[in-house]
């Protein structure tokens, strides 16, 4: 039976920092838009306290988890046990993108995840950490979830990112991570947000009036159509 509580145990502290793959979720503020599910891995994930964990983003071909964090904050994570006792937990909380060069970024890097990406090479791949205050967990009993072994990581991405050259990576991130899908800017340095919420102010317009162009259009058909079915029956 699931339950829920505000702080994380010391038992779920030592279980999460066990799991190899974890999910993010956000979405979009509002009823609209597209809500996305990402899963993450590379040892990037680390409890701070019974309220408090941050993760290690790595470079994409999309932004859609900072974009929404940047609207609206909301993110939720969740875990499940592919090896022992069965078990679920989601964390329900708010986050915060901080990008290399700001102080809280070098801050948690150094302290939290220099032993493994203070290689020149393998720091490519990192964008972002996301500083995620959490307010709720929630746990079930995982029993439909599948027994999985682990294998490896898998390299490709950071190897990738090494044999890129600055401008490379600069250019590409200003073509895939200007803007979610529905055209929420990321704000990530070297993009051009500007731009892209002027592109979603355009399409929210083009949204709104082709409804009601529609029908305007089918109103002005069904007027045409029944002046003459009026005049047809007029004697000649």
């Amino acid at each position: 039976m699931g339950s829920f509580r505000s702080a994380l145990t010391d038992s779920d502290r030592a279980w999460i920092a066990k799991q190899k793959v974890y999910f993010v979720a956000t979405a979009p503020q509002g009823k609209g838009g597209h809500v996305n599910s990402s899963p993450k891995g590379y040892d990037s994930l680390r409890v701070l306290d019974s309220n408090r964990i941050v993760l290690l983003d790595g470079r994409g071909s999309g932004c859609e988890t900072i974009a929404h964090l940047r609207e609206n904050g909301r993110i939720t994570l969740m875990l499940c046990a592919f090896e022992g006792a069965p078990r679920i937990m989601r964390l329900f909380g708010r986050g915060t993108v901080y990008e290399p060069g700001s102080a809280q970024f070098d801050s948690l890097f150094a302290e939290h995840f220099a032993d493994g990406w203070r290689d020149p090479g393998r720091f490519k791949f990192v964008r972002s950490i996301i500083d995620v205050q959490v307010e709720l967990i929630g746990q079930s009993c995982g029993f439909a979830v599948p027994f999985m072994d682990f294998r490896a990581e898998r390299e490709t991405l950071v190897s990738h990112h090494k044999g890129k050259s600055d401008e490379a990576r600069m250019r590409s991130r200003a073509e895939n991570n200007t803007a979610s899908i529905d055209g929420i800017p990321s704000f990530l340095d070297g993009t051009d947000s500007g731009a892209a919420l002027a592109k979603r102010r355009a399409a929210s317009i083009v949204n709104t009036a082709l409804p009601w162009a529609g029908g305007a259009a089918l109103g002005a058909v069904l007027a045409m159509a029944a002046v003459r079915g009026a005049f047809k029956w007029l004697p000649a």
